[in-house]
């Protein structure tokens, strides 16, 4: 299945979910259907991304149409978390990186996330939550004249996003990353917009 065939998916599937919830009665979270409590969770979602401020050995390269988001450019992540207190949780999570291939550049590679989230429950099915924490990532990066290079940092994310409670231990997972990658050889702005599937239990 193609990425943005993918992620179409999950965007469809969010959007009923939410219209569901405009119509159907609200459920007790004694049956088991709180979503904002403590719980341990596994997910993974489609990201719409963009790249700014690139440069490559300390030279500006231009992302092109990458500095807008578009649906030619669709990557995913996976996550796993624990949230310790309704407020309080713990994330860890594998980053696919957006392939850049323009101006003679060709970067494509992949990263690991270690977070800590800050959650606020609005309702039993809605819970708005910030993100903060590092990545650690690494790429192959060729180039014009026989650049060739793997390129490999540890840097910051923060995000913010949104989880929405759709049947008992599933919920549509909305949020905004940015990452700043700042390797030895090359940097750049990654920001992703994700839309994804959590389930909890």
């Amino acid at each position: 299945m193609k990425r943005a065939t993918f992620l179409s998916t999950i965007l469809a599937t969010g959007t009923l979910g939410v219209a569901t919830l405009a119509t159907a009665p609200a459920l007790a979270a004694s049956d088991g259907e709180d979503w904002t409590g403590p719980k341990a969770y596994v997910g993974a979602g489609g990201s719409f991304a963009k790249i700014d401020d690139a440069k490559v050995d300390d030279n500006d390269v231009s992302t092109g149409d990458l500095s807008d988001f578009d649906d030619d450019h669709v990557t995913w992540q996976a996550f796993a978390g624990v949230m310790v207190t309704p407020w309080l949780g713990v994330e860890a999570g594998y980053l696919d990186l957006p392939k850049y291939d323009d101006n003679g550049f060709e970067i494509d590679g992949h990263g690991y996330t270690a977070t800590a989230l800050l959650a606020a429950p609005l309702g039993d099915r809605f819970e708005v939550y910030a993100k903060g924490g590092r990545v650690w990532w690494d790429a192959q990066a060729d180039g014009p004249l026989g650049f060739d290079a793997d390129i490999d940092g540890n840097d910051w994310l923060y995000g913010a996003g949104l989880n929405v409670g759709l049947v008992p231990n599933l919920s549509l997972r909305l949020e905004y990353t940015r990452y700043q990658l700042d390797g030895d050889r090359a940097e750049a702005d990654l920001d992703l917009a994700t839309a994804g599937l959590q389930f909890q239990f």
